[in-house]
């Protein structure tokens, strides 16, 4: 690689890792700011929150950028989301404030800790939801495909439709267990996510294979979902691995 190219490749990755970096500090802003309203009972236990619209028109941020600060409040206890009905902040006892499931500071190679978990567990999942879930819940499973695919093609933050993807088929398998520890590691496949996307495709190829999963278990196929998660997930294992080696080299 003679210096001129060198130097432009290093202004890309620079300025990709910047971009990156601001829109980690923006949710992290997003998410501070909202957990700050409910801690302060600006929005008591039982109070409808705004819409996500008007959230992100308030916060002047990106809509998907609100969306998954709301998703890791919901996931910690602070929030129920119900499709159809809005958004209600839980009262105090339902809130987590431990942190034993807090592993987003895991380095790049203890991820494929991660992904051997997922692996195993995730086809399965797969397999249960397109033989146990309900259309509604299928429906979700879609939607969640669909709005990754927007949220690339319109250049907004995609991590939080990539994880309430997740989320939708672990609920729709019908196994209180299976959704508890997937809501658990919601902040692990996030940091996964994140690291992943350095890799050039990396987040286009997995929402080309969510929308494969949610046809094969909209279709009640149940080997092809199983067969179509343990694809996606075998390429993420793939750029995980790619990421690994430009790291060490």
């Amino acid at each position: 690689m003679n210096l001129k190219f060198k130097c432009y490749y290093n202004f890309i990755y620079i300025s990709y890792e910047l971009v990156n970096t601001l829109k980690e500090l923006a949710s992290t802003k997003i998410l501070n700011e909202l957990l700050q309203r409910i801690d302060q009972e600006v929005w008591k236990a039982g109070e409808k929150l705004p819409s996500l619209a008007a959230l992100a028109k308030e916060l002047q941020v990106g809509v998907s950028t609100v969306r998954e600060a709301l998703r890791i409040l919901e996931n910690k206890g602070y929030l129920l989301i119900e499709h159809g009905r809005g958004m209600f902040v839980r009262s105090r006892n339902h809130w987590r404030q431990d942190n034993s499931l807090d592993l987003t500071s895991l380095p790049v190679g203890d991820l494929f800790s991660l992904l051997e978990f997922r692996c195993v567990l995730e086809p399965e999942m797969a397999a249960l939801a397109a033989e146990r879930g309900s259309p509604g819940q299928i429906r979700n499973i879609k939607d969640a495909a669909a709005q990754m695919i927007a949220d690339l093609t319109s250049g907004e933050d995609y991590f939080a439709s990539d994880i309430a993807f997740h989320d939708h088929i672990a609920e729709a398998c019908s196994n209180v267990v299976m959704a508890s520890v997937m809501k658990g590691i919601s902040e692990l496949l996030l940091e996964s996510r994140r690291k992943t996307t350095r890799i050039k495709g990396s987040a286009e190829r997995a929402a080309h294979f969510h929308m494969l999963i949610a046809l094969a278990i909209e279709q009640r196929n149940v080997q092809l979902a199983k067969d179509m998660m343990r694809s996606h997930l075998l390429d993420v294992k793939q750029d995980s691995m790619k990421l690994k080696e430009s790291l060490e080299g």
